[in-house]
This record gives structure tokens, sequence and C-alpha cells, in this order.
């Protein structure tokens, strides 16, 4: 009996030790506005994730995203090799739709990423043309 538990131990240690972590981090979600107007067809959506660990200095892009034109509610996933983020570094997603080049819509609110266990976010952008 006792010999049958230390080999029901040693595969148990031995299946642990086979354990990876996943190479790659998967980020899902979706953009949307709340305004009910259609965008013409030269709007464009930016989304991106970014490092935004550093204040004072502009967010480094570790992935952008960008689509056009711009019908409503946009998903994104963006998968990333896990060994890009850094112990100790904030993540966040960022995102804008332009028209013609101006500047439509924006988030106005941080959506952080926890990419030790990444949940799928809903970003909302705010119109801040009038």
């Amino acid at each position: 009996m006792i010999k049958q538990i230390l080999c029901v131990i040693a595969m148990v240690a031995s299946l642990s030790g086979c354990q990876t972590s996943p190479k790659n981090t998967q980020i899902v979600g979706q953009v949307l506005y709340k305004q009910r107007i259609a965008l013409p067809a030269d709007s464009v959506i930016q989304i991106q994730l970014q490092d935004v660990s550093l204040q004072d200095v502009k967010a480094e892009i570790l992935a952008e995203y960008e689509i056009s034109p711009v019908t409503g509610v946009t998903p994104f996933e963006f998968v990333i090799p896990t060994e890009v983020f850094k112990t100790g570094h904030r993540y966040a997603i960022s995102a804008r739709i332009t028209v013609d080049d101006e500047l439509w819509f924006i988030n106005t609110q941080s959506y952080p990423v926890n990419i030790t266990n990444p949940q799928p976010l809903t970003v909302i952008v705010d119109m801040i043309k009038r």
C-alpha cells in the first residue's frame, strides 16, 4: 500500500514538472461608442495595447489594431508573446476614432489589462467632436 502511494506521489511530482507557461497571452474585447450615429466611410478606429508604466513619457505601443470604416461595436484581439510583458509593468488598452484624420472619439478613462489573468474588456470611447 505504501509503495502504491509513493508511486502516485512520484507520478504527480513528475507531471507537475511538465507544466509550462503559455507562450502567448491573448487579450480580447470590444470598443464602442454610445451615440446612435452612423460614422462616415472614411472613419478609422485605432486600438492599442500600451505599456503605461512610466509617467511623463509617451506610452510604449506593444500592439495596434486599425480598421476602416467603423460600423458600431468593434471587436479586437491581441495575441502577444508572453515574454514581451515585464514584471511590475502596467498595461492598458487605448482606443480612438478619427474621421478624415480628425479626432472624433477617444477613451477618457483607463482600461487596464491584467496580464496574469486577462479578461474580456469593453472599452467605451467618448465623442469629443461637436
